[in-house]
């Protein structure tokens, strides 16, 4: 519902929201993320936590990247962003050797095998992000999801919904 733009409200205010979800998850005890490295989304949360690890060495960033030349098609702009965050992370992991139809699919079932909680932009609508969630949900993962139209950050555990909560993450 917003495009990447300093000049968007609805673009800046997610991305407030999302910062504040990772240092929530920091002060938690949770130190290890994993990112797809793909354009949007993945790319933002790369970023964040690389700013935060600035500030704490405990943080740690691995880049998850489904084949080596998933990014060939990109703009330049992109692949350069792309570059320096795989360049800058702690590891990084190539899932397949080639694209296949199911790379995508490999790497988003890696970061969820991977990961104690999972953080996702999730409207509700079908789509490799949906499929990623219901296999989270399969695997008892917490699943931690922000709503890009509203901004609600809800918090599910298995198919359960344990709690929806803005409290801490409303201060500007």
């Amino acid at each position: 519902p917003f495009r990447e733009s300093d000049s968007d409200i609805s673009y800046l205010r997610f991305r407030r929201t999302l910062y504040r979800v990772i240092c929530r998850l920091v002060e938690l005890g949770y130190t290890d993320f994993v990112s797809g490295v793909a354009m949007g989304f993945d790319t933002w949360v790369a970023e964040d936590v690389l700013r935060l690890r600035a500030e704490r060495r405990d943080v740690h960033l691995e880049c998850a990247i489904p084949f080596p030349n998933q990014a060939d098609r990109w703009r330049e702009r992109d692949k350069f962003r792309r570059d320096r965050i795989l360049a800058a992370a702690d590891s990084v992991v190539t899932l397949s050797p080639e694209y296949t139809k199911t790379a995508f699919f490999i790497r988003n079932r890696y970061m969820v095998d991977e990961a104690d909680a999972i953080v996702c932009c999730y409207d509700g609508k079908t789509g490799g992000t949906a499929y990623t969630i219901d296999y989270a949900k399969k695997r008892g993962k917490v699943i931690i999801q922000i709503n890009p139209t509203d901004m609600v950050v809800t918090i599910v555990s298995g198919k359960e919904k344990i709690t929806e909560d803005r409290s801490d993450l409303k201060k500007s």
